[in-house]
């Protein structure tokens, strides 16, 4: 039971590893997702405009609860971890599950078929399953009887992080990823449109025998660097 009740805390692999008693490494290797959700401050002012702000917050806190459970329940059907909450976007995190730093780095490269190139896979497997889900949310009918439509962009990108805790832990504490990982990750993202999958160049290999890339998108240099996955 308080198990469950900290799921709704914790990264399911960090409470796997309270629940076995283990430790999550400070390096680690895999695919981090960052997908961001476009479509809430509209629906915010129509439910407000609508409903007045007390009940046009009650119902956008139904409509975000929705949402968020239905991309964290696919973010975990494909193994990974929502890592942080920022605004509108989950950033989630798809390990490797190489347990050391040393193998961490061993499987930097993502070689087809080694364990940096399963969770890359999957990141972007998830990121293409999450596109499917917001489908539902394409168009939010109000009270009033018209809708609001609700989409999301997504960013993949692999290699190594390290990962911390920050925070006082007596009060609250935050995991967080740190590394080049992450900027790639960003510049990614800047580069997404609504509806989107992008995926930062390094990932390429290890997904060009699985996935169809539909067009290659500039990234902040104005380089063709960015593949835009095909849906």
């Amino acid at each position: 039971m308080l198990l469950e009740s900290l799921g709704a805390y914790l990264p399911m692999d960090r409470l796997r590893a309270i629940a076995d008693g283990s430790a999550l490494p400070e390096r680690a290797a895999g695919a981090a997702l960052f997908a961001d959700i476009s479509g809430f401050t509209p629906l915010t002012n129509a439910l407000a405009r609508e409903l007045g702000p007390q009940r046009g917050a009650e119902e956008l806190t139904r409509a975000l609860n929705a949402v968020y459970t239905a991309l964290i329940a696919e973010v975990a059907n494909y193994g990974g971890s929502v890592i942080s909450f920022s605004g509108d976007a989950i950033t989630c995190w798809f390990d490797s599950l190489q347990r050391t730093a040393d193998s961490a780095q061993r499987n930097e490269t993502g070689a087809p078929g080694s364990a940096l190139s399963r969770s890359t896979l999957s990141a972007v497997a998830c990121a293409l399953a999450l596109q499917h889900v917001m489908e539902q949310f394409a168009a939010v009918p109000t009270p009033s009887g018209s809708t609001v439509s609700l989409r999301l962009k997504v960013a993949v990108a692999s290699g190594t992080v390290r990962r911390f805790q920050v925070g006082d832990p007596q009060y609250m504490q935050l995991d967080t990823l740190v590394g080049d990982l992450l900027d790639r990750l960003a510049t990614a993202e800047h580069a997404a449109r609504r509806g989107e999958v992008i995926v930062d160049i390094r990932s390429i290999p290890q997904l060009v025998d699985y996935m169809a890339i539909s067009e290659h998108r500039l990234d902040e240099r104005g380089a063709p660097s960015l593949p835009l996955l095909a849906g």
